[in-house]
């Protein structure tokens, strides 16, 4: 378990919580409750990179989902591409 957790995108619920309903209507805004079935090798490998990266499993592949269908690179992905690059300038 991470001993320092990034609260700034979580979800605010004023005063005392007093249903379920009240959570859902925070969490609402920000996620939707779906059910898909994965691979049970996609989701193995998924639970050991997010074990490595210090975060749940369902979020990393919420992250990866989103790098795939809305285009974002990560940072990892970029770097390659810059070292290509500048290989290839080398080269010329």
């Amino acid at each position: 378990m991470k001993r320092n957790y990034d609260f700034s995108k979580a979800a605010v619920i004023k005063g005392p919580i007093k249903s379920k309903s009240q959570v859902d209507a925070a969490l609402g805004e920000q996620k939707t409750l779906t059910s898909i079935r994965l691979d049970k090798d996609i989701i193995e490998v998924a639970k050991q990179r997010a074990e490595k990266e210090g975060v749940g499993y369902l979020t990393w592949l919420n992250k990866k989902l989103r790098g795939a269908v809305l285009g974002e690179e990560n940072l990892e992905d970029r770097v390659q591409k810059l070292e290509k690059a500048v290989f290839k300038k080398k080269a010329l």
